[in-house]
Formats: C-alpha cells, structure tokens, sequence
C-alpha cells in the first residue's frame, strides 16, 4: 500500500482545492453543482480558521484528493462525532485503497463515531463505505438553507 497522509490545507492550496472542488460537484457524487460564489465563500472559511478541517490527501508525496471533516459532540453517541462532509479521490487513484486509508486516519482521532452521508446513486461509494463497516440510518436528514 501506499503512504497516505492527510495535512491541513494552506492558502497555498486554493487552486488545487478550487479544482478537485469543481470535479467532485460534477462527477455525482455531490447533489448538485455549486455556484462558484459558493465554493470561495466555503474557501474564506478555510483560511480563517472556520469550523471545517480541510484535509488535503497525499500520497507517496502527492496530491491524491481532499476531505472535509467537521466534527461535534453528541450525547447519542457519548462523545466526539467526526462528519465526512465531503472525500474526493482523484479518479485515475480510485480503487487503490486511498479511501480505506483516509477513513482509518479520521477513525483515529479520538472520535467516538464517524458519520457521513452519500447520495443513492454513488454505489461505488457506498459499497466501500459498507465494506468499512458503515450502517444505513433509518433517519431522515433534513436540512434548510438560510438566505446569505
């Protein structure tokens, strides 16, 4: 296998970022695309220290992907909750068990669960997700965006 690592990502990743960030919200694996006001909005977060660990993904010393991890207490659980908000693996490194790798780390950070979400049709996706061990909620998740 490979060496996989996860760094913190810096001001001097926006470009890259920018890119797998514009492919993820195009391949399906996302609900919808995103306006690009969306996506530098998100990006100021990053740079200043806002509530998201943005992840840049090497591996053997480059850039594989990204993901976005979020994380928050939950009585449910008894503890620290980390969120997939979003992984991309660049699509010529699919299948090379960088995904597999990037969860381990997530699972090692002294979380307590891990939760994600997917869409129905990312079967790929969710067939790895299963294969780690990951279980279907019979929950509902709603949501409600608020005007900018």
């Amino acid at each position: 296998m490979a060496s996989v690592a996860l760094r913190r990502m810096t001001a001097e990743d926006k470009d890259i970022f920018f890119e797998m960030s514009r492919e993820f919200y195009s391949c399906g694996a996302a609900h919808a695309p995103i306006p690009e006001e969306y996506r530098t909005s998100f990006w100021n977060e990053v740079v200043s220290g806002g509530p998201v660990n943005a992840y840049i993904i090497v591996c053997d010393g480059e850039v594989a992907g990204y993901a976005l991890v979020a994380y928050y207490a939950s009585q449910e659980y008894g503890g620290k909750i980390a969120l997939f908000d979003e992984l991309f693996i660049k699509s010529a490194l699919r299948g090379l068990g960088i995904g597999k790798k990037v969860f381990e780390l997530v699972e090692s950070s002294g979380a307590v669960a891990v939760r994600l979400e997917v869409e129905k049709g990312n079967l790929r996706a969710m067939k790895l997700y299963r294969e780690l061990g990951y279980e279907e909620f019979d929950y509902i998740q709603m949501s409600k965006k608020l005007k900018r």
